[in-house]
């Protein structure tokens, strides 16, 4: 398998070694006070609380700020196969998104990838990397009827505050899909808990 794992290992902020268990049933149930964005390609879903808002016109300055910040820290450090999908959160009035959610589309270049095998290579080169870290749990379940892995945890890479993330990693055919949640100061992340489960609970691939 063929993936760039300083990339992944950044984006996404795997971290620790906690055993796996059995993957168990994950029902998606929308909040009645959520907004779906469906793609314009009809690829994907992704439903959220009505007041967070998308940031689509921000995905390729995002992309360039991240891009910019992982070669500051490692000179091997680029996702530039990487496409982030979905990009959005509470606006603030700095022009930037707290909690924020985004979507990131890695191709993996093997169609026979095992998603469990995906995770320690990341967490080893996380833990290289980072300052800090705290995994609270790392979850496997089944979403919209595929398997994929739930990590629930606090990180801080040079230079960047501390913050609580709930990712959700799945892979489709031959390409890792990785659905993010952030939020600092991370205590606020127990304010939001509810709809971030949620939000990443009702991801949907549509073809």
């Amino acid at each position: 398998m063929k993936i760039q794992i300083k990339r992944l290992s950044l984006l996404i902020l795997v971290i620790a070694f906690l055993s796996l268990g059995v993957f168990a049933h994950s029902e998606s149930s929308i909040p009645t006070n959520f907004t779906t964005y469906t793609d314009e390609v009809n690829l994907f879903s992704i439903s959220y609380p009505a007041n967070w808002e998308p940031a689509f016109s921000k995905i390729e300055s995002f992309k360039q700020e991240t891009e910019n910040y992982m070669k500051s820290i490692d000179e091997k450090g680029s996702f530039e196969k990487s496409n982030f999908v979905f990009i959005g959160g509470v606006p603030l009035d700095s022009g930037y998104y707290n909690p924020n959610i985004s979507i990131l589309i890695e191709p993996l270049g093997d169609d026979n990838v095992n998603l469990e095998d995906l995770v320690e290579p990341l967490v080893s080169e996380y833990k290289r990397l980072s300052e800090e870290y705290r995994e609270f749990f790392r979850t496997k379940t089944i979403i919209d009827g595929k398997q994929a892995i739930i990590l629930d945890f606090e990180a801080r890479l040079p230079n960047v505050a501390l913050v609580h993330c709930l990712t959700m990693i799945m892979c489709i055919d031959n390409f890792l899909w990785i659905t993010t949640c952030t939020i600092s100061p991370p205590l606020n992340f127990y304010d939001f808990k509810d709809d971030i489960y949620a939000i990443v609970k009702s991801f949907k691939i549509l073809k």
